[in-house]
């Protein structure tokens, strides 16, 4: 007989995720023969792709040229042995260890310099965009639009007072470029500019007045907008057979952890929004009976 505090380790659970605590939520075993492909496996990506594998997602393609450092340890979730290894490796030998049976295919290269990437998006039935580049979410965006592949993709605004997590969904939502449209239209802007800092607090949050300085804020602000992004991928790929959760209605989530002047009034702040493809974005597909 085990002791307290013993576990006994059996052959079955040696080798799978034993789901029968989450079963009355959802089924994972639907979800074994998804794919996700990620691009990007930082402080917002890692926790994100974790949350997924503990929810069933086991197959998997992961993008980042980069490899954990120290300066990472205050925000990102691994472990100081794993300094120096590439955050890809990492990652698959986190989802291995959570579930043995996942299938992992890692790749050490930048998304857009990737002769590879392309490939992965057709295969997938989702795309998990964590990158803190713009330019790599645009092209991230224009792959699965291309292809007719669901994406979602989330970023943390400068001094993590929050973040936005927007998913594309194939004929149903706008893209990431109608979203750029519809803020510019509409001057709905959350760029650091609108945020309204004093010279001081620029000198003491940017660093210097070096304005590609980035402080994306705390780890529990960045994870926040991970977990907002986990829960949207996961509603993206639900089927609608398998769960008693309700689907997240919008494909664009605001979240502010704190007051910001001119953005948010309060702590913990949301706003939901369900945003069309715009009309001069090419992310809408014409009727064939339209012609060109």
């Amino acid at each position: 007989m085990a002791g307290e505090g013993t576990i006994t380790l059996t052959e079955e659970n040696r080798s799978s995720l034993d789901y029968s605590r989450i079963n009355y939520l959802l089924n994972p075993k639907e979800f074994k023969d998804v794919r996700v492909t990620v691009v990007g496996l930082g402080s917002g990506g890692a926790p994100a792709v974790d949350h997924l594998t503990m929810n069933g997602v086991r197959i998997w393609e992961l993008y980042d040229p980069d490899t954990l450092d120290s300066v990472n340890l205050v925000k990102h979730p691994r472990m100081r042995k794993d300094l120096g290894r590439t955050k890809v490796e990492i990652q698959k030998e986190w989802i291995l260890d959570r579930n043995p049976q996942a299938i992992v295919e890692t790749y050490v290269e930048d998304v857009i310099l990737s002769e590879n990437f392309i490939d992965s998006v057709r295969r997938s039935d989702l795309v998990l965009c964590c990158p803190d580049k713009k330019s790599v979410r645009e092209f991230v965006n224009d792959q699965c639009v291309s292809q007719q592949v669901p994406f979602v993709t989330a970023s943390v605004f400068r001094t993590g007072i929050g973040g936005e997590v927007y998913a594309y969904i194939p004929d149903r939502t706008g893209c990431y470029r109608c979203l750029q449209l519809f803020s510019l239209v509409n001057e709905f802007n959350l760029s650091d500019d609108s945020l309204g800092l004093t010279s001081e607090e620029e000198e003491r949050i940017y660093g210097l007045g070096e304005k590609d300085f980035h402080a994306s804020g705390l780890s529990i602000d960045i994870q926040t907008i991970a977990l907002i992004q986990a829960r949207m991928a996961l509603s993206v790929i639900l089927p609608n057979s398998c769960t008693s959760l309700p689907k997240v209605k919008g494909n664009w989530i605001i979240f502010g952890n704190r007051p910001a002047k001119h953005i948010f009034r309060y702590h913990l702040e949301v706003k939901e929004m369900l945003l069309k493809p715009q009309k001069t974005c090419n992310c809408q597909r014409k009727d064939p009976a339209e012609g060109d």
